[in-house]
C-alpha cells in the first residue's frame, strides 16, 4: 500500500481547534502596562529592554507556542512538589498577599518574582535559596542544545539572562544563594545548579536598569546594523529598524510612548507611578493604555527624519531621504501619531500630502497598499475626467485644489506613491497625480 499521508490533512480538526482555543484565549486578555521585569534585565540590548518597558512591540504567538509556554509554568508546581518530597521548605505564596512573591525597586518600576523561596537544600540546608525553574529543548535534537550547554559550561556562562535573573532577585530579596533546576523535555533530566550572590553584578543590573526606565529617548542598540544575529529574531525589529510598513509600527498609542509622559522614581513608591506634565497628574494604568488626545509621540521612535525644532505640543522634523519638513502634534496641519501608526514613512512630507493637511486640515485615513490597480492606473487619462494641471510647487497644488473644489476637513480615501509618481485620492473620487521627473501635477475626476 502506497503511503497515505500525502492525502491526509497536515493538522487534525481536534488539534487545530485546540491551538485556536488557546489563541482566542489569549486575544481576550487585555494589553497589560506592565514594569521593566528581572526576567529580561539580562537581555543584550538596552534599546529593546526599553521597548518592552514602554510595551511598544508587541508579538502574536501561534497556538502551539502559546501551549508550550503554559507547559512551562506547569512543570513550577512539579519541581515543588520533588523538593518538598525530598526535605525542602518552599515559599511560592506571599502570607500577606496570598498571592506570588513580589520584590520591586526603582519607585516598583523594576519587578523580581521567583518561583518560590526555599530551605533545606541538601547542599546547604541552613540557608534560604531564591529558586528558579527552566524547561529547555522540546526533542532529542531540537533545541536540547541548551541543556546541554548549562551542564557543560554552568548557567552563568550558558544562559546569561537567567544568571541575570537570579543575581536581581537575590539583591532585591535579600538573599545570597539561588538554586537554579532545569528540565530537558524531551528526556525529563534534570540539573541543578546553586549560584552565589554577587554584590557588584547586582549593583551592574540595577544601574542598568535604572538607565533604561529613566531613558526619554531609545539607548543604543547593541548592535550596527539590522543583519546582526542579535536582531535577527528579535521582536522589535521592524520598530527599531524602520522596516514595518508603517511610518511607526506600533501595536497601539499608550501614554508609554508620549513625550509628556515619565516614570516617576520616588524612593517611598513601589506601585510604578507615572506622571503627566501636559495635565499635571499621575496616571492611573488603566488611563495609559487609553492616552489622550494630547499625546505627543517621543521623536526617537521616527527613524526616517530627525528633529530640527519644537514648541510646547509639536516636534518639526526633517527627512533624511527628501528633505521635507513636516511637523508632529495634534493640531490642524499637523501629523499626529495615529496618522503615523497607518502612513508609510515615504508619504510623510510629501508635497500632495502636506498641502491638504495645511490648507484643509485634511487627516490621513488609510493608504494603498498593493490594490490590483495602483490610484495611478485607477485614474488613468482613458478613464478619468481632467479638472485640473499646473506645475508640482505647493502653491500650485494648492490652487489646484481650489479648483478642483476639495472641500476643508477632506480626508484621503487612499494613497500611492512610488520611484516616478504620487498620488492621493479624496472622498474616492478625485486623485492627485504628480510626475516627478516632469514636475508636473494633475487632478483627475473619475468617470463611471
Amino acid at each position: 500500500m502506497g503511503d497515505l499521508s500525502t492525502f491526509l490533512p497536515e493538522q487534525s480538526e481536534t488539534v487545530k481547534r485546540i491551538y485556536e482555543w488557546h489563541e482566542r484565549m489569549e486575544e481576550g486578555k487585555p494589553l497589560r502596562i506592565g514594569r521593566l521585569g528581572a526576567s529580561a534585565v539580562g537581555k543584550p540590548c538596552d534599546r529593546y529592554l526599553w521597548y518592552s518597558f514602554r510595551k511598544l512591540y508587541f508579538k502574536k504567538f501561534s497556538g502551539r507556542m502559546l501551549r508550550l509556554f503554559k507547559t512551562g509554568h506547569l512543570e513550577e508546581p512539579r519541581f515543588i512538589e520533588e523538593l518538598e518530597a525530598i526535605g525542602c521548605t518552599v515559599c511560592n505564596v506571599d502570607e500577606q498577599t496570598k498571592k506570588q512573591y513580589e520584590f520591586t525597586a526603582l519607585g516598583g518600576h523594576f519587578v523580581f518574582y521567583p518561583d518560590g523561596i526555599v530551605l533545606g537544600v541538601p547542599e546547604a540546608p541552613k540557608t534560604w535559596h531564591i529558586a528558579e525553574f527552566k524547561t529547555m529543548g522540546g526533542t532529542e535534537t531540537q533545541n536540547s542544545k541548551d541543556f546541554e550547554k548549562v551542564i557543560k559550561e554552568g548557567v552563568q556562562k550558558a544562559k546569561p539572562e537567567h544568571y541575570a535573573q537570579m543575581q536581581a532577585g537575590m539583591g532585591l530579596a535579600g538573599l545570597t544563594r539561588a538554586l537554579y533546576l532545569c528540565k530537558k523535555k524531551a528526556t525529563d533530566e534534570i540539573h541543578g545548579e546553586r549560584i552565589r550572590y554577587d554584590a557588584s553584578e547586582f549593583k551592574r543590573l540595577m544601574d542598568r536598569a535604572e538607565r533604561v526606565i529613566r531613558a526619554a529617548n531609545p539607548p543604543d542598540r547593541c548592535a550596527k546594523r539590522p543583519d546582526d544575529f542579535r536582531c535577527k529574531f528579535c521582536d522589535a525589529f521592524q520598530l527599531c529598524w524602520g522596516t514595518g510598513e508603517t511610518a511607526v509600527p506600533l501595536p497601539s498609542k499608550t501614554c508609554r510612548s508620549c513625550c509628556h509622559a515619565t516614570p516617576e522614581i520616588d524612593d517611598d513608591e513601589t506601585w510604578a507611578r507615572w506622571s503627566c506634565a501636559k495635565h499635571q497628574r499621575d496616571l492611573t494604568r488603566k488611563e495609559q493604555l487609553v492616552a489622550c488626545g494630547d499625546h505627543l509621540l517621543l521623536p526617537g521612535l521616527i527613524t526616517f527624519a530627525e528633529p530640527i525644532d519644537s514648541g510646547d505640543a509639536w516636534i518639526e522634523f526633517k527627512n533624511a531621504s527628501d528633505g521635507a519638513v513636516w511637523r508632529l502634534g495634534s493640531e490642524s496641519g499637523m501629523w499626529s501619531t495615529d496618522e503615523l501608526m497607518r502612513t508609510p514613512g515615504p508619504i510623510v512630507g510629501d508635497k500632495a500630502v502636506e498641502a491638504v493637511k495645511t490648507q484643509f486640515s485634511g487627516t490621513v485615513v488609510g493608504f494603498d497598499t498593493g490594490n490590483e490597480l495602483t490610484l495611478v492606473e485607477k485614474y488613468s487619462p482613458g478613464d478619468s475626467r481632467l479638472i485640473w494641471e499646473g506645475d508640482d510647487s505647493t502653491a500650485s497644488i494648492l490652487n489646484g485644489l481650489k479648483v478642483a473644489g476639495i472641500a476643508d476637513g477632506c480626508e484621503h480615501s487612499d494613497l500611492f506613491k512610488d520611484v516616478t509618481h504620487t498620488a492621493v485620492e479624496y472622498m474616492g473620487r478625485y486623485c492627485l497625480v504628480i510626475y516627478k521627473a516632469h514636475s508636473y501635477a494633475a487632478i483627475w475626476e473619475g468617470v463611471e
